[in-house]
């Protein structure tokens, strides 16, 4: 009986070293499931800060600069012609005591049809110049767009999204925010595109020297 009451607590010693053996076993296995969860993640979808792209390429900062040139010329030509007819009433307004009833009536239909003229051409002026806004983002959103589906196909990704902080995504994880990459990548490809664009422009008069 003693020894079969040995035999039954070695074995339940036995047992119990085992059981504690599995379950430490399971929570490193478990620990180790968590830690690899940490480090890999799916990134077939990803996603980058659009505000950030667009403000950091350098064709926008180039076109904004040329677009601001073209706006400030245009609203000096306006504000220098406005300034022009200004000075033309208050003439007509010094002559008006020295003129007869017709030439007042004269001067004012001449000032009036001017005053229409110089109306449309402003017109006609911001119309161009909102034209011209609307062709630079259509640009640039198109080089983007078309350079995101090579970047996609490049790397491997399903989807690219595009978000703004609080508006369109309140969280996101960081492992999957491409954004610096995106840009970097960019604007590597706009500058290639334009060391090439002043290549040929060298290359021309090369060619026409040849041709003399």
């Amino acid at each position: 009986m003693k020894k079969i009451a040995i035999f039954a607590f070695i074995s339940f010693i036995l047992w119990n070293c085992e059981n504690k053996s599995q379950t430490g076993n399971s929570t490193n296995n478990t620990s180790s499931t968590k830690n690899e969860s940490k480090n890999d993640i799916d990134k077939s979808i990803v996603y980058v800060n659009s505000d950030s792209v667009i403000a950091n390429y350098e064709l926008y900062k180039k076109s904004i600069k040329e677009f601001e040139v073209k706006r400030n010329q245009y609203t000096g030509d306006i504000e220098n012609q406005a300034s022009a007819f200004q000075n033309k009433v208050l003439q007509a307004q010094q002559k008006a005591q020295s003129m007869t009833m017709g030439e007042i009536e004269a001067t004012k239909k001449n000032l009036a049809a001017e005053e229409q003229r110089l109306m449309q051409y402003r017109e006609t002026l911001l119309q161009n110049l909102a034209s011209q806004e609307k062709e630079m983002v259509e640009k640039i959103n198109k080089n983007i767009d078309d350079f995101m589906k090579r970047y996609a196909e490049k790397n491997g990704y399903k989807m690219i999204l595009g978000y703004k902080q609080g508006v369109t995504a309140w969280y996101g994880d960081s492992r999957l925010d491409i954004t610096a990459e995106v840009i970097k990548e960019l604007n590597e490809e706009y500058n290639k595109t334009q060391s090439g664009n002043k290549s040929e422009s060298e290359k021309e008069p090369q060619k026409n020297s040849i041709k003399k």
